[in-house]
């Protein structure tokens, strides 16, 4: 079975109902049944037939067995096979009369005549025949032939008369119900003739139609992985100018056109700059700070405005806006780079060819404008994060220096360890000597301290391997003492928030002014252990402006 081509049965049905093919098939099948079926009468009428028969039946079984196995052509098959049924019938007429079956071999070659062969062959047999029994009946009753076989009742005219009535109306009958099924076989044929040549130019154009949507999807095919190619180069670039000119250029080599521009909107997206191109022409153009101002007849302005592609052609008149930068250019297709929504630049795309650009090709290359929009976005986002980065860390850097250099002015803790123990150094401005290891304590990129080690002995030789260990262990020295004084300042950072809390839940405790002036006075005394606080009351006055009355003083000592 096969059924993966539609078009194999059809061409088959086409091919094998053929008229003339059919009749050598039919008349080569009727051969051989005679052939098989034959050998059966022929036994039985052996013994019984004279010797001139016998010659005559094996003869014709000859001929017929010769017919079926040799390779004979069709028009000598079937006028033999209407020979032979018109003898058999003549023969058994000529020697039993009207009363034996010779009439049926000679309506079988009528019938067989009209299947056979064309051109009325039927009606002229049938004629022959009619004009063989009648002239054998005038024979026979004038006495001018008489019948070799034994026991034949006597014949009458009547009964001539009768079987070649009855023969003729059989026959007629045959011819014309034959006829007309030749004629309305033969209308099937034509009909369904057109029928099998409408479905061949059905099918021819349905061929046509799968040959160009194949070399369509092939070139979809090719067009995208050309994209993918270009899309995986363009995905691993980081620097936004290396990312524009690839763009640009594999574009152009890849999918064979000769220039490819793209554009970058400034904040407003109003005004396109011109920031990478494939052609000499565009590199001129960059190099002159080329760009487009808004202008709704600018296919530019309307990709940005619209956020879709556009597609030109010279041949579409109304739509084609020819650049005077690009004169050769026949075909054009603009692409936004957008990301949500966004039109962020555009992907001018110029070709040489009529009607180079499909929906299919826009589809396809907006893909990659996208890609690209996306990629462009992400390497921008990812350079301000590395800038906003880099300041963190500057300023991270300077408050470090700030925070221990006002820490360390007003102590500086050195500790030393000795055979006596672990003990403080007040001092830390003697001079460095060179027979130990000196280990910065870095953070965020400050020194903040450092660590000195000095062997026992006389080794002052380190390896490379114990200074990488002490520089690890001073990272974490500087990552503790940075801990600490976070700590440290949290502490006191919430003593001081209890302290305000507290003060603030002691003043809140009576509604008298004296009374609130009073209370603050004495816990900004014991929480600072001052020797003397001070509350004034009332608007400060000039110097020359005498004290109102409503000022009121607290002092406390």
């Amino acid at each position: 079975m096969n059924s993966g081509n539609p078009f194999n049965r059809s061409s088959f049905l086409t091919a094998s109902f053929n008229y003339k093919e059919w009749r050598e098939r039919f008349i080569l099948a009727i051969l051989r049944i005679a052939s098989f079926i034959a050998i059966f009468p022929l036994i039985a009428s052996f013994p019984t037939a004279t010797l001139s028969d016998r010659f005559l039946f094996v003869g014709m079984y000859l001929i017929l067995v010769a017919l079926t196995v040799l390779p004979v052509s069709y028009s000598i098959r079937a006028y033999v096979l209407l020979l032979i049924s018109f003898t058999i019938g003549v023969n058994a007429i000529l020697m039993w009369g009207p009363w034996a079956d010779g009439s049926l071999f000679l309506l079988t070659g009528i019938i067989l005549s009209s299947l056979l062969l064309d051109h009325r062959t039927d009606l002229f047999v049938l004629i022959i025949s009619i004009v063989f029994i009648v002239g054998l009946a005038a024979l026979q009753q004038i006495g001018v032939y008489k019948f070799t076989t034994a026991n034949i009742p006597a014949i009458t005219p009547s009964d001539w008369f009768v079987y070649s009535l009855d023969f003729s109306i059989a026959g007629v009958l045959l011819v014309a119900a034959f006829g007309q099924f030749k004629d309305a076989f033969a209308r099937v044929i034509q009909d369904m003739q057109g029928a099998f040549d409408a479905l061949g130019t059905e099918r021819a154009q349905l061929e046509e139609k799968v040959r160009e949507r194949t070399d369509e999807l092939e070139t979809q095919t090719a067009q995208l992985r050309t994209s993918a190619t270009v899309s995986r180069v363009v995905a691993e670039i980081q620097n936004i100018t290396d990312l524009l000119e690839t763009v640009t250029q594999l574009t152009s080599d890849k999918f064979g056109y000769y220039h490819v521009g793209l554009y970058i909107l400034d904040e407003k997206k109003k005004i396109a700059f011109l920031q990478a191109a494939s052609s000499a022409t565009g590199k001129q153009l960059i190099g002159h700070a080329f760009r487009v101002e808004p202008d709704l007849r600018n296919p530019l302005t309307q990709v940005v405005e619209q956020n879709r592609y556009i597609i030109s052609s010279d041949i579409d008149s109304l739509n084609f806006v020819r650049d005077a930068n690009f004169p050769i250019t026949r075909s054009r297709m603009i692409l936004p780079l957008a990301v949500r929504g966004n039109v962020l630049g555009l992907l001018d795309l110029h070709s040489d060819q009529p009607r180079a650009f499909s929906a299919q090709d826009a589809e396809i290359l907006q893909t990659l404008a996208d890609l690209t929009a996306i990629t462009f976005d992400n390497v921008r986002l990812l350079n301000e994060t590395k800038s906003l980065v880099g300041q963190l860390e500057i300023t991270t850097s300077i408050q470090t220096q700030r925070t221990w250099k006002k820490l360390t002015s007003r102590q500086k803790p050195a500790y030393q360890y000795t055979p006596a123990g672990v003990r403080p150094v007040f001092s830390t401005n003697k001079k460095d000597s060179n027979d130990g290891m000196q280990i910065p304590l870095i953070l965020h990129g400050q020194k903040i301290g450092g660590i000195t080690l000095k062997r026992k002995g006389t080794a002052t030789d380190w390896s490379e391997r114990e200074r990488v260990l002490v520089e690890k262990i001073a990272d974490q020295v500087a990552l503790a003492l940075e801990n600490s004084r976070l700590v440290d300042e949290a502490q006191k950072s919430a003593m001081r928030d209890q302290m305000i809390a507290n003060i603030s839940t002691r003043v809140r405790e009576t509604l008298d002014i004296e009374s609130v002036v009073r209370t603050a006075t004495a816990e900004l005394r014991k929480v600072f252990d001052l020797k003397e606080a001070e509350i004034s009351v009332g608007a400060p006055q000039a110097e020359s402006t005498p004290i109102r009355k409503n000022t009121s003083s607290l002092k406390l000592k």
